[in-house]
This record gives structure tokens, C-alpha cells and sequence, in this order.
């Protein structure tokens, strides 16, 4: 089952995940095809904050987090918002999630994501500079600004899990933060600077050069809905709008759809579409020296190539259900009070899903059901961090390569599927390393 030079691959998914991909197994000389419904870096990839943050590793429901959900839920500005159309979903969701905040799971969590994304800033570097896009990316600071002590108190733990991984940071006073961010409004009480950042000026564009230059290599993209994977004698069939699309191996790397394709192979995963919004101001008559996150409201500022964006909130609901302008007019309504003299004129507005699993973790590595697929999806906040780095590991798995860390907290199978895997479990192991204890 491993893939060689002229072998044909499918990459379903052209966000920064899918992309990334490509542009990797394009250049140990497979013959790849790139298919999506949407041109490349139109979905999450446009939208997202920037920041390819090493320092992101810790779940995304901390132990005790849940019971700050009611107090968000009921705010009409808090972080998090369920659609009530979506609630039943949303509760199972929520109650595995919970499942994962024990010691055990939160530590096993956060190694697996540090191992994950350590390397993540070298990694984009490496693969924009072959892809002569490098002039995208700022290497950056990432600033964690507090309105509150109580909320400086809150994030204690996490950052001292986060020391623990090798993390270093600074804490800064009122004044310090002042004077390292000026553009901050002088309500701030307590930040946490941290180095080894980088941030995509502009994330559509970076994705949209991956794939020029995917392209100009010969690289095929197809535009077209995949509805299933289907596997054959020879390899698998990828049945799509524009007809049948035969390769000798797939990697489904398409965010918050993927679970729907895995689950023409049998697979059942937990995937959400926890939608993201962002606000963008064209000319804010202010630059940020840093990537800012404000770490109460869980909202992050870029300045970027089009402006100043302000991306944040969670938002379960149906993947394909149209944006809630009320999410985009909270970070909207924030927005002045967080920034010295903003010039918030003509505001413009954007959502995109993000692909959530409970535990946190990404799924990457050969379907144990059919290993002639692998998934590449699930990343969550992080799936710009982690997508360089992403797109290594799937090219080391379809060559034979062992990772340059540990995949096993990422397998596919630690999550039930509907049926068997049809060959034997020594073929499995042959596939994917053993698996940790979660």
C-alpha cells in the first residue's frame, strides 16, 4: 500500500490541509489530483486568524471550562453560541468532549499537540520558500491580553502546563503591555508574551499560491463535489460531480466534511463544525506589533494585507447552514472597546466551519478500514498551525517513512466505526504505529 514515484494520488480537500498535501507528495513524484467544490483557500483557509500559533496545545475544553458554558451561552456577546436546531448534536458532542478533560487525557492531549505543532513555523517557512510564497509570512510574538485578574488567575494552569512542554513566555503588567502594544485600549490588566510565532498576512493568498504553484508543476486540480469513496481491486474510486475520478491512493483532507466521506467507508467520527467568524476593517488607522488574542472573549487581532481582522467565537451548528449575522456583530461591537482610536468604517464579515473532534486531537494516518486511504482532517483551531507539519506526516505515511513523531494519539481507529476492517490485523499493524493509552 505504499505510494512511489507515478503513483496517482487524490487529495480531497483544498484548504491549507489539502493543499499542503499536495504540494508534499506532488514533490516525492506522485501524480496527484486536487479536488474540492471550492477553489483553493475559499473556506476556513480565507478566513481564519493567521497566527500559526506553536504554542497551542492545550484541549479545547479545559477541566472546568464547562461551567463557564451557561454564562456564554446566555450573553449575546459571550464565545460560544449553539444553534438550537443543532442542539442534540451539539450535546452528544459536548458530553464526549467533557469525557476527554480528566488529568490523564488533558496531559496526553497536550503532548501529542506540542509534538504536533513544535516544528510548525519552520515547517510553513520551508514549504512557502519552495513554493516562492515566503514573502506571506512574519515570523511574530503571539500576546495573550486580560481584561480581568480573575481571567489572568483562570489561565494559571495552562500556562504552567504549557512551561512544562517547553514553552517559554513572559508575564507583562499593565504597564509592560501598554508599552509593548500601544494600539491596545487601556483596559487590559495582565498579558502573557510568548515567542516562536508566525503569521500568514493574508491566509487565502498563501493557500491560493501553494496551489499555483501545485499547478505549475503539473499538479491537476478538479472542481467538483466528492459524494464517496469506494474501494476496488486496483486502488479506490472517488465518485464525484464531474464522474469517477480512479487513483491508486486518496487522502481526505477536507475539514469539516470529511466525516461525511469517511462514513462511506464505514467510519463514524465525531466531527463538528464549530464555525468561526471574523470581522475585517480595511484601513483601522492602527498596526498591531504582535498577534494579540484576548484571552477572555477568546478572540484574536492580526493586522494582515487587507487590514485589521478580529476572528473569534464558537458556533455549533449544520455545516452548510447559512452564517448568523449576530456572531460577526458581537467581535463587531467589541472591536472598539479593545483598540486605541479604531477606525471602524465599513466593516466587512466572514464565516467558515472549523473541523472539530472531542478530544481535541486531528485524525491522521491510514483508515484501518481501508488502508488505502489515509485522513488528514479534525485540526480545529489549529489547522493552519498544524498544516505544514500535517502535510510531512502524510507523506511520510504513503511512503513507508516512519513520522518524525509520534502518530499514534492521531489514528482513525480510536474512534468506533461501523464495521470490521476487511484484511487481517497484521496488515493494519504494517499501517500505523501502536496505539497510545488515551
Amino acid at each position: 500500500m505504499l505510494a512511489a514515484a507515478g503513483q496517482k494520488v487524490a487529495v480531497v480537500g483544498a484548504g491549507i490541509v489539502g493543499v499542503s498535501c499536495a504540494f508534499a507528495l506532488q514533490r516525492l513524484g506522485m501524480q496527484v489530483t486536487l479536488i474540492d467544490r471550492l477553489d483553493p483557500g475559499e473556506a476556513c483557509s480565507y478566513g481564519n486568524a493567521g497566527v500559526i500559533a506553536t504554542s497551542s496545545c492545550l484541549p479545547l475544553i479545559m477541566p472546568g471550562a464547562i461551567r463557564k458554558a451557561p454564562k456564554w451561552l446566555i450573553s449575546k456577546d459571550g464565545p460560544l453560541a449553539i444553534d438550537w436546531r443543532h442542539l442534540p448534536q451539539t450535546t452528544r458532542w459536548m458530553a464526549r468532549a467533557v469525557g476527554f478533560t480528566t488529568p490523564a487525557h488533558v496531559e496526553n492531549t497536550s503532548r501529542a499537540l506540542r509534538a504536533l505543532h513544535r516544528d510548525a513555523v519552520e515547517d510553513h517557512f520551508a514549504q512557502a520558500r519552495e513554493a516562492a510564497c515566503e514573502d506571506v509570512l512574519q515570523r511574530a510574538l503571539y500576546l495573550y491580553a486580560y481584561e480581568t485578574e480573575a481571567g489572568y488567575r483562570d489561565d494559571r494552569a495552562g500556562w504552567l502546563m504549557r512551561r512544562a512542554l517547553g514553552i517559554e513566555f513572559e508575564a507583562l503588567n499593565a504597564d509592560e503591555l501598554r508599552e509593548a502594544e500601544p494600539a491596545l485600549a487601556p483596559i487590559f490588566v495582565r498579558g502573557i508574551r510568548v515567542g516562536g510565532h508566525a503569521i500568514a498576512r493574508n491566509p487565502g493568498r498563501l493557500v491560493k499560491s501553494l496551489a499555483a504553484a501545485f499547478m505549475a508543476r503539473q499538479g491537476r486540480v478538479l472542481r467538483g463535489e466528492v459524494r464517496s469513496i469506494q474501494p476496488t481491486a486496483e486502488g479506490v474510486v472517488l465518485f464525484t460531480e464531474q464522474g469517477p475520478v480512479e487513483v491508486d491512493q486518496a487522502v481526505v483532507a477536507a475539514g469539516a466534511w470529511s466525516a461525511v466521506l469517511g462514513r462511506t467507508l464505514g467510519h463514524e467520527f465525531p466531527l463538528a463544525a464549530e464555525r468561526g467568524y471574523h470581522v475585517s476593517f480595511a484601513n483601522p488607522g492602527l498596526t498591531l506589533n504582535h498577534a494579540v488574542m484576548f484571552a477572555e472573549r477568546k478572540m484574536v487581532g492580526t493586522s494582515m494585507e487587507q487590514g485589521l481582522r478580529i476572528a473569534g467565537t464558537a458556533e455549533f451548528s449544520a455545516v452548510d447552514r447559512p452564517a448568523t449575522p449576530a456572531r460577526a456583530e458581537a467581535i463587531e461591537r467589541a472591536a472598539p472597546r479593545l483598540f486605541n482610536h479604531l477606525n471602524t468604517a465599513e466593516p466587512t464579515r466572514w464565516m467558515g466551519p472549523r473541523p472539530s473532534l472531542p478530544d481535541t486531537l486531528p485524525v491522521i494516518g491510514r483508515s484501518h478500514l481501508e488502508p488505502r486511504v489515509c485522513f488528514a482532517f479534525g485540526h480545529g483551531h489549529t489547522g493552519l498551525t498544524a498544516s505544514a507539519t500535517t502535510a510531512r506526516l502524510v507523506a511520510a505515511i504513503l511512503t513507508g517513512q516512519e513520522p518524525h513523531i509520534d502518530i499514534s494519539p492521531f489514528r482513525p481507529d480510536r474512534f468506533p466505526s461501523r464495521k470490521q476492517p476487511a484484511y487481517p490485523a497484521a496488515a493494519a499493524a504494517s499501517h500505523r504505529t501502536e496505539p497510545a493509552t488515551m
